[in-house]
């Protein structure tokens, strides 16, 4: 699975920071951005891509967004999009209510040692492995001679193959959350009959 880092943060000298050239070397790509507009921007416009976010807490004041508001932004369009909290402030000087309301990830502290910083990641990187949009795509790639054959019906008999699902998914339109959810329930109404039949 290729995943982006899209570190948005408005201290040059960050493309510097140790953990970034640990995610590098570990194969990741890694993209910068010093002013947060652009960063949400290209997220915004690339939702087909696996990314996780570093993102900084405090900019500049002459910046039209702050982390508040872009991690907002983020989960208002997309909640497949992990976003890590990377900001040199001290966890207890800051009110993270808000932050923990709009589904931030995890939080590094830019002090924080590579292994402490990893475990935040992994967890982002697991979201990322077991989110349903990278099923499919795992699914495509295995059996790529599925990936055109329409598999889901809408009630308006509308029929879309994998690849499109996907698309819809990753760009968290009405439909892909549609199909997201309803596939969600039918994967707990199946357990839940399996577990019938094991009771039996």
């Amino acid at each position: 699975m290729e995943v982006t880092f899209v570190v948005i943060d408005d201290t040059i000298s960050i493309k510097e920071h140790p953990l970034l050239y640990t995610l590098e070397d570990r194969g990741f790509n890694i993209l910068f951005f010093l002013k947060p507009e652009e960063g949400l921007h290209f997220i915004m416009n690339h939702l087909e891509l696996n990314m996780i976010v570093l993102l900084d807490i405090q900019f500049s004041a002459t910046d039209l967004e702050n982390g508040h508001s872009i991690l907002k932004k983020i989960n208002e369009k997309s909640e497949l999009i992990p976003v890590i909290l990377w900001s040199g402030i001290n966890e207890t000087e800051e009110s993270f209510s808000d932050f923990i309301n709009n589904n931030a990830s995890g939080f590094i502290r830019k002090d924080s040692t590579i292994q402490e910083s990893l475990i935040v990641i992994e967890k982002a990187l697991n979201f990322l492995k077991t989110s349903l949009d990278n099923i499919i795509e795992d699914w495509i790639i295995q059996k790529p001679e599925d990936k055109d054959i329409p598999v889901f019906f809408t009630a308006n008999g509308l029929s879309l193959s994998l690849n499109q699902i996907l698309y819809e998914i990753r760009n968290q339109t009405d439909l892909g959350k549609s199909f997201s959810k309803k596939l969600n329930q039918l994967t707990i109404h199946l357990l839940l009959r399996k577990l019938e039949k094991l009771n039996d």
